[in-house]
C-alpha cells in the first residue's frame, strides 16, 4: 500500500524516494494526455492471421545461446587492432602487489605508515572495499615498493593512477608529490625529483559519507557519489545496491616519458564536412620554454580494412610550462563512418619530434560520427544519430562492466554488451558515474551507444559546488573522444533539499540551475558538441535547458509519477512545456533463479529444503517481500516466490515498454532499470542474472524491443460472451526506415478454432510509433470462462510477415447468481445505486419489511435503523457495508466496532481461495478491472477495513519496515472486503471502488451479487 510508506518505518532509501518524491506540477511543466486520432475500423477479412509460435522458456533459454555466438562471430572482426605498431613505447612497469590497513590509532604517527610498520593486508589492484569504519567514513592506506633508475637527462617518471576511489594523497619516499579527488577521473605524479634505485609509493585513501546520505539517516558529506559502483564480494554490504566504498580500483603504473609529451588527443569529428579537429594536449614538463618541436599526425583504419591520412607536419613554434592545447582542422573525404551495426574505428597517431628525433607517439581511437539533439523544433528535443533520427532504447548499467575490467575478463565484457545488443537495445545508461575507459573503448568496437552520468544523486553539497563543476570537466575529458558516448547527465533524481530539512547543506533548485549552467560551459570548453541531459529522473522539475527526464516506477512503488491505468492508455506524467523527455528508469523485481541462489547465496537466506516455509525478506536488501503486496500474492515456498517474481517482471517489462514505446511523439530515450546483474541478489530489477542467465523478463523486453512491430492495446482483459471489445492495433518502429504498403491482420481465435479474421492496410513513418486502426471482436459463447486472444500479423508489401503479437481476453459465461426478488434492501444513495448496476429488485429499508439481504453506504442513515438491522443479522441475514458515503470512519453494529481505513489507491488484491464465496474464482480476478466512465483500467480500492474478528476475504498486505527479520507466518493482512458472523447472520464489508467497474468486470458482478445473495457467506 503506497500510502503507508508515510506511517512504517521505511528504511529502504530507494523505496523511500519513489514513495514520497513526487514531482509538483509547476511552472513549465504540460499535462501530457493521450494521443488523439481519427478511429479507423478493421474491415472483416478473408486470410486469418499466421498462429504465433508460444516459445517455453527453455527453448528460448537455447535460441538465446546460438544467437549470442552468432552476434560474437559478426562482431569479432571489429575487435582487431590494425593499427601498425608504433615502433616506439613509454618505457612502463605496472604496480599490483600492495599491502593495505585502515587507519588506526598509531597511525597519527604518519612515519609508521612510510615505514611499513604494524600489520598490514596483502592485496592486488584493483582493489575495492567496503564502509566498514563509521558507516562509510574512514582513511585507509596502500603501500607498495618498486625499482627504478633514474632517468636519462630529457627524460621525466610519472607515478599514473587511472582511478582511485575517493581522495587520494601520494607519498614516494616519504614525500607528497600529489593529490587527486573524485572516483573516476585519471591522475599522475610526476615524480622524477623523488625518484631512487629503491623506492617505497604509499597512497592515502580517504572515504567520505555520499552527498546524498547513508541508508536514510541524516548522514550526508562532500563525497560525489550516486548509488552505483563495483561493489566487492561480501552479502550483507558489499553485494546490494552499490554501497559508497573505496580504494585503488583501476590500474596503477610508473611510467617515463620525454620532459615535451601528448597528454591527452580529443577528436572532434565532422562528417558533414568530411573533416576533424585535432586537439592535442602537449605537456612540458620543464619549467621553461621548448622550441621548435613538431607534432607528426597521420591516420590509421583501426578494425576495419580501409583509407586513412599519410603523416601531416604541424610545427610547434614554442610549447610553454605545463599543458598546451593545439588544434588543427584535417579534412578527412574518404572517411567510413561509424555505426551500430558498422562500428567502424581509426586510430589518429601524434608524434613529438625535436630535430629528427621522435619522443613521444600517442595513440587515439575515434568515430566518424554525428550525435546532436535539435533545440528549435517545438517540441523540441528530438535526437539525431548521423543525421537520422533515433530513439534511445536501453538499461541501466550499475557494475558488472566494471568488475569485468577488474578481474581483467575482457571475454565477458564483451558478452555483456552483446547481451544488450541481444535485446535489440541500442544504448547503455552506464548510470550515475563514469566507468574504466575500456568499458568505452569496448563499446565503441562493438556499436553501443551510452549516456555518462556524473556522480551525483538527488543532492549537490553547497561546499562542493566548484568541485562538482571541476569533476564535470574531468568526466567529459575522460569520455569525449569515444563515439559510442552520446550524451552526458549531471545528476540523478534531483529533489528539494527543504522537504528533506537539509537546505543547510544541499544547493535549492535555482542554486542547481546555476551548477547545471556553470557545468555545461565546462564541458562546451572540453567539447563543445556534446549533448547534456541536466537531470536524469527529475523530482523537482523543470530544468531550465535542455531535455528533461522522468523514471517511473509505477508497477513497483505503486502509482509512481502516474497511476498505471493512466500510463497504459497512453498518458505521461507532466513534462516540459514545449519539449518531448526521457524516461531513464523503469522496472520491477525479479528474483533470482533457484540455482544460482544454491550456488552463491549463504546458506542462512534459503530454506533447510525446498518446500519449507520461506519469505525472500531472508534476502538482505530486497524488495519483494514488502512491495510485491500491491501486485501479487504472498507465496509460502522459494520455488513459488521466484516463479510468480519473475513472471510479474517479465509482465510488467512488457506492459511498461510497450506503453513508452506507444508515446515515440514525445519519449525519445528510455532505459529499463537494469539489464545485468552485477552481484547475487545486488539489484534484482535486473533482467539477467550474475550468472548471466536470462530471466523470463529479458525475453519480455526483447520481444517488446524488436525494431518493427504491431502491437494490440486495449483496456478490456475479461468480458461476457457476446460482448463486443475494441482494441487498438499500432505499428512501433524504431528503425529509420518507413514502412508503406503495409497490412495488418487480426483473428480473433482460440486453440481449437479461428471465429473472426479483420484487416487494414497500415503504415508508418520512420522512428515513430502510430495508431493504425480499431478491431472490433464479438467475444464467443463459452460455458463457464474460457480464454481467447487476438492474435495480430504485420505483413509488408511484398507479403512478408515481419511481426506478430497475442492479446489475451478471458470470457466468461453470463450466469447469474439467483437472488431472491424483493428482499434486498439498501440505507443511502451509493446502496441503492450499487442495487440499480446489479439490477437487483431492491428497496429502501423500513423495519417492518422481511429482508435477507440489506446493502448499506450511510452511517448517519444507519444509526437510525442499527437496532433493527443488527436483530435482523443476528437472525440469520446479511448486511453489506459499503464505505461512507458522507466520510465517516467508523461503523458501530452492537458490540463490533469497525473502522475504515484509507488505502492506496491498488489494481490489484489477493483473495482467500478457501473461502466459499471465492471458491471459484482464480488467484489474479481481483486485478486490473476496466473502468467504463474513464474508459481505461483504475485502482479498484477505496478504503480498507479493522475489526476484531473480521476475516479477509479480498485484501493487501501491511507493509514490514525495511530489513524486517524473516519470519514463517507471513505479512498482516488489511481487508477490502471482509466478513464476520453476527448471531445467525454476516456482516460484509466492501471497500472496493465500485462506480464504472460494475456490469464489465465478471469477476466483481459475480462477487456483489453473490453478497447480495441470501446466505451466500454463510
Amino acid at each position: 500500500m503506497a500510502d503507508q510508506a508515510d506511517k512504517q518505518l521505511v528504511r529502504d532509501p530507494f523505496a523511500e524516494i519513489a514513495l514520497r518524491e513526487h514531482p509538483l506540477a509547476g511552472d513549465g511543466l504540460e499535462a501530457a494526455a493521450p494521443r488523439e486520432w481519427e478511429k479507423r475500423m478493421f474491415a472483416l477479412g478473408t486470410e486469418a492471421a499466421a498462429r504465433l509460435p508460444k516459445p517455453t522458456y527453455d527453448m528460448q533459454l537455447e535460441e538465446y545461446e546460438l544467437e549470442l555466438e552468432r552476434l560474437r562471430a559478426y562482431y569479432r572482426p571489429y575487435l582487431r587492432r590494425l593499427t601498425p605498431a608504433a615502433g616506439f613505447a613509454r618505457p612502463r612497469q605496472e604496480l599490483k602487489a600492495f599491502d593495505f590497513r585502515y587507519e588506526d590509532q598509531q597511525d597519527r604517527e604518519f612515519g609508521s605508515v612510510l615505514a611499513g610498520l604494524g600489520e598490514w593486508e596483502h592485496v592486488t589492484v584493483p582493489d575495492f572495499r567496503g564502509p566498514t569504519k563509521e558507516n562509510g567514513r574512514w582513511t585507509g592506506y596502500y603501500r607498495t615498493a618498486f625499482k627504478s633508475s633514474r632517468p636519462a637527462a630529457g627524460k621525466r617518471v610519472f607515478v599514473v593512477f587511472k582511478g582511485v576511489d575517493y581522495k587520494a594523497v601520494v607519498y614516494v619516499n616519504g614525500k607528497c608529490v600529489g593529490s587527486h579527488e573524485g572516483l573516476f577521473a585519471p591522475f599522475e605524479c610526476d615524480i622524477t625529483s623523488v625518484l631512487q634505485e629503491e623506492n617505497v609509493l604509499v597512497v592515502e585513501v580517504h572515504n567520505d559519507y555520499p552527498m546524498m546520505g547513508v541508508n536514510g539517516s541524516r548522514l550526508d558529506g562532500d563525497k560525489m557519489y550516486a548509488a552505483t559502483g563495483p561493489g566487492w564480494d561480501e552479502p550483507i554490504q558489499g553485494w546490494h545496491h552499490c554501497p559508497p566504498g573505496a580504494g585503488i580500483y583501476n590500474r596503477v603504473f610508473v611510467e617515463e616519458r620525454a620532459e615535451l609529451f601528448v597528454q591527452d588527443i580529443f577528436v572532434r569529428t565532422n562528417p558533414d564536412e568530411a573533416m576533424f579537429e585535432a586537439w592535442v594536449d602537449v605537456m612540458n614538463a620543464t619549467n621553461g620554454l621548448i622550441e621548435h618541436a613538431e607534432l607528426r599526425l597521420e591516420v590509421h583504419a583501426d578494425n576495419f580494412e580501409g583509407e586513412g591520412l599519410s603523416e601531416i607536419r604541424f610545427p610547434v613554434a614554442y610549447a610553454g610550462p605545463g599543458l598546451n592545447n593545439y588544434r588543427y582542422k584535417i579534412a578527412f573525404p574518404q572517411f567510413k563512418s561509424w555505426e551500430l551495426n558498422e562500428p567502424r574505428l581509426y586510430t589518429l597517431r601524434v608524434s613529438v619530434f625535436r630535430g629528427e628525433e621522435r619522443e613521444d607517439v600517442h595513440d587515439r581511437c575515434f568515430g566518424m560520427r554525428s550525435f546532436r539533439m535539435d533545440e528549435s523544433t517545438e517540441p523540441k528535443g528530438s535526437l539525431f544519430f548521423n543525421n537520422r533520427p533515433i530513439i534511445l532504447r536501453g538499461a541501466n548499467e550499475m557494475g558488472h562492466l566494471q568488475l569485468c575490467v577488474m578481474n581483467d575478463d575482457y571475454d565477458q565484457l564483451v558478452d555483456d554488451i552483446l547481451i544488450a545488443k541481444l535485446a535489440n537495445l541500442n544504448f547503455y545508461r552506464v548510470t550515475q558515474r563514469p566507468v574504466q575507459e575500456e568499458i568505452y573503448d569496448c563499446m565503441d568496437r562493438l556499436g553501443m551507444l551510452n549516456q555518462c552520468d556524473l556522480p551525483a544523486f538527488g543532492f549537490i553539497r553547497r561546499s562542493q559546488f566548484y568541485e562538482a563543476v571541476r569533476q564535470t570537466a574531468e568526466m567529459e575529458r575522460l569520455v569525449r573522444s569515444h563515439p559510442c558516448v552520446i550524451m552526458v547527465s549531471l545528476i540523478n533524481e534531483p529533489s528539494r533539499p527543504a522537504k528533506r530539512g537539509k537546505g543547510h547543506r544541499h544547493l535549492f533548485r535555482d542554486e542547481m540551475e546555476a551548477f547545471f549552467t556553470a557545468a555545461r560551459q565546462a564541458i562546451y570548453i572540453e567539447n563543445p558538441d556534446r549533448v547534456v541531459k541536466n537531470a536524469d529522473g527529475d523530482y523537482d522539475p523543470p530544468t531550465a535547458e535542455g531535455l528533461s527526464d522522468f523514471h517511473c516506477y509505477t508497477m513497483w512503488y505503486t502509482n509512481h509519477m502516474i497511476p498505471f491505468g493512466e500510463l497504459y492508455k497512453g498518458g505521461l506524467p507532466p513534462i516540459k512545456a514545449g519539449w518531448k523527455t526521457g524516461c531513464g528508469e523503469y522496472g520491477s523485481e525479479g528474483l533470482d533463479r533457484l540455482e544460482l541462489m544454491q550456488a552463491r547465496y549463504p546458506r542462512e537466506w534459503l530454506p533447510q529444503k525446498l518446500g519449507d516455509t520461506w519469505m525472500p525478506n531472508a534476502i538482505v536488501d530486497a524488495q519483494s517481500y514488502a512491495l510485491h503486496g500491491d501486485w501479487y500474492p504472498e507465496l509460502s515456498c522459494i520455488e513459488d516466490w521466484i516463479r510468480d517474481s519473475q513472471r510479474y517482471q517479465a509482465f510488467v517489462t512488457k506492459l511498461m515498454t510497450d506503453t513508452l514505446r506507444r508515446r515515440s511523439d514525445r519519449i525519445v530515450q528510455s532505459a529499463i532499470h537494469l539489464l545485468i546483474d552485477a552481484w547475487p541478489s545486488g539489484w534484482m530489477k535486473s533482467l539477467v542474472g550474475v550468472d548471466r542467465v536470462p530471466k523470463p523478463a529479458y525475453f519480455a523486453y526483447a520481444q517488446s524491443l524488436e525494431p518493427i512491430r504491431v502491437h494490440v492495446r486495449g483496456d478490456r482483459w475479461r468480458a461476457y460472451a457476446g460482448e463486443v471489445v475494441e482494441l487498438e492495433a499500432w505499428l512501433l518502429n524504431d528503425t529509420s526506415t518507413a514502412y508503406n504498403g503495409c497490412s495488418i491482420i487480426v483473428t480473433l481465435r482460440d486453440e481449437k478454432a479461428d471465429y473472426a479474421s479483420f484487416a487494414i492496410e497500415a503504415q508508418v513513418k520512420g522512428v515513430s510509433s502510430c495508431y493504425s486502426g480499431t478491431v472490433t471482436l464479438v467475444m464467443p459463447e463459452v460455458e463457464g470462462r474460457h480464454t481467447v486472444y487476438a492474435e495480430a500479423c504485420l505483413i509488408d508489401a511484398s507479403g512478408c510477415i515481419l511481426n506478430g503479437e497475442r492479446f489475451e481476453i478471458e470470457v466468461f459465461a453470463r450466469t447469474d447468481v439467483a437472488v431472491t426478488s424483493g428482499r434486498i434492501a439498501y440505507i443511502g444513495e451509493k446502496a441503492e445505486k450499487l442495487c440499480s448496476a446489479l439490477e437487483l429488485s431492491g428497496a429502501s429499508f423500513s423495519p417492518e419489511s422481511p429482508f435477507d439481504t440489506i446493502i448499506v453506504s450511510s452511517c448517519e442513515r444507519f444509526r437510525v435503523h442499527e437496532i433493527e438491522v443488527r436483530q435482523r443479522v443476528e437472525a440469520g441475514a446479511t448486511a453489506v457495508f459499503l464505505s461512507d458515503e458522507t466520510g465517516h470512519r467508523q461503523w458501530r453494529i452492537g458490540d463490533v466496532i469497525v473502522h475504515e481505513e484509507p488505502i492506496g489507491a491498488l489494481f490489484t488484491l489477493a483473495r482467500d481461495g478457501s473461502e466459499p464465496l471465492l471458491s471459484e474464482t482464480k488467484p489474479a480476478d481481483f486485478s486490473y478491472f476496466y473502468n467504463r466512465m474513464t474508459d481505461r483500467i483504475d485502482p479498484l480500492t477505496g478504503c480498507g477495513w479493522r475489526s476484531e474478528r473480521l476475516t479477509p476475504l479480498l485484501y493487501t498486505y501491511e507493509r514490514p519496515p525495511h530489513g524486517q527479520p524473516p519470519t514463517p507466518v507471513g505479512k498482516p493482512k488489511l481487508a477490502v472486503v471482509g466478513s464476520r458472523m453476527l448471531g445467525e447472520g454476516s456482516l460484509v464489508f466492501i471497500g472496493l471502488e465500485l462506480e464504472g467497474r460494475i456490469g464489465c468486470n465478471p469477476p466483481l458482478d459475480r462477487l456483489l451479487a453473490s453478497l447480495a445473495a441470501k446466505n451466500q457467506i454463510d
